[in-house]
């Protein structure tokens, strides 16, 4: 085994001190943020939600009629509940933690047909489809999306009114358009995929002279672009 000469052991100290002082000047003169590293970056702390979304929902309708003035005799108001189904597409801003944005959704329940009867005289209203355009405004905080809307709707319609046993007044398709107003929640599962819930109150312009609103529950899921 053959010892390395104090010369050549002190010369090694030396490049091994010349290294280290050298290593400790670079790390100096480095930017902060690339020692901190992707890893240290903070959180935006919500979730991104600007951009084009679309996707499907469905939900449970409840439409309520007031006939009181489509005939003479004293018609109390009548309503039906049920399920429907439709999708939604819409576009997104955002500034930090605020967004607002524009859907439109297309909405056709399973049967949502209603009557009321006195005498001879009675009203029949059956809701077939209708579609909203909303305008949202929202706060988001983490993967959740809080929002509320208002905006318009159109609703097709058959309806039909007797008055002492004669029909005054029946249509199968009339439109009839409407304000609608909400809340709902989205919730970021994925990076572009999202579960939405929401509650829609509609009331929609009188048909013959047939008054209506709606109030519905859904539940839906998305996909941003």
């Amino acid at each position: 085994m053959t010892l390395r000469s104090p010369a050549k052991a002190g010369r090694a100290a030396l490049v091994l001190l010349a290294a280290l002082a050298g290593g400790r000047a670079f790390a100096a003169d480095m930017p902060e943020d690339y020692l901190r590293g992707p890893i240290m970056e903070e959180p935006l702390g919500y979730a991104r939600w600007s951009g084009l979304h679309l996707g499907g929902h469905v939900g449970y309708s409840n439409l309520n009629m007031d006939p009181s003035d489509a005939t003479t005799a004293s018609l109390a108001e009548s309503s039906t509940s049920s399920t429907a189904f439709g999708g939604f597409i819409g576009y997104n801003f955002q500034w930090d933690n605020l967004v607002v944005g524009i859907d439109g959704a297309y909405n056709r329940p399973a049967s949502l047909e209603t009557s009321v009867s006195s005498g001879t005289s009675s009203a029949t209203l059956k809701l077939v489809d209708y579609g909203t355009i909303r305008m949202r405004g929202g706060y988001a905080f983490g993967q959740f999306l809080f929002y509320g809307f208002v905006g318009g709707a159109v609703g097709r319609m058959n309806y039909a009114t007797v008055d002492t046993g004669v029909t005054t007044s029946s249509r199968d398709g009339a439109f009839a358009g409407g304000f609608t107003a909400g809340l709902g929640l989205d919730v970021a599962i994925l990076p572009n995929v999202f579960v939405r819930g929401e509650y829609e109150y509609i009331v929609f312009s009188p048909v013959g002279v047939i008054r209506s609103s709606t109030n519905t529950a859904r539940v839906g899921i998305g996909v941003r672009f």
